[in-house]
């Protein structure tokens, strides 16, 4: 059984906080790739960004992400702050084509068939520099990632807007394997 969980949505609606909490709780996460990216790019004052490269960036999320993929045991429950589909679901919401290999790579790597997606919610909602989006803009993205994850098979699940400790709860007692 594939236990690669997906836990994503718009930027800035509390997914890294989920991931953050199962972390706590000793459960393998791996956290997300274009946030570690982007804090590097403008910390060297590079263009490698959604905003300036967005072609350049995708590929750098893709190897990213893949080799998350890849350390991530299939049989031992691990937890992903987005997956390989987020970048067509990303490139969609700019009305971008997707890349034949990021189509492809998305298809390939398989995760759990349950998508657990955190809804837009805007009193959470915040920005910052590395997260410059407005709050519709995250908005879009969220339907381009519920649109995304179902078109390539996937079951997506909305989370209840609840504190991040049940968010989590609700996760695991959706897999059935709420430890706490």
């Amino acid at each position: 059984m594939n236990r690669r969980v997906i836990i994503t949505g718009g930027p800035g609606f509390g997914k890294s906080s989920i991931i953050d909490e199962l972390e706590k709780r000793n459960f393998r996460v791996f956290h997300e790739v274009a946030r570690q990216i982007i804090d590097r790019q403008l910390a060297m004052y590079g263009n490698k960004t959604p905003w300036e490269d967005v072609e350049r960036f995708s590929d750098l999320v893709l190897e990213g992400r893949k080799d998350q993929f890849d350390i991530a045991q299939p049989r031992a429950w691990s937890f992903f702050d987005r997956g390989i589909p987020d970048i067509a679901a990303f490139l969609m919401a700019d009305g971008k084509e997707i890349p034949q290999h990021i189509y492809a790579a998305a298809m390939d790597n398989s995760y759990f068939n349950v998508v657990f997606i955190t809804p837009p919610w805007e009193e959470i909602y915040t920005n910052d520099e590395a997260r410059p989006q407005s709050f519709e803009y995250a908005t879009n993205i969220h339907e381009a990632i519920v649109d995304c994850y179902s078109k390539f098979g996937y079951t997506t699940l909305l989370l209840p807007k609840i504190s991040i400790i049940q968010r989590a709860d609700y996760v695991l007692k959706a897999l059935g394997i709420f430890e706490k």
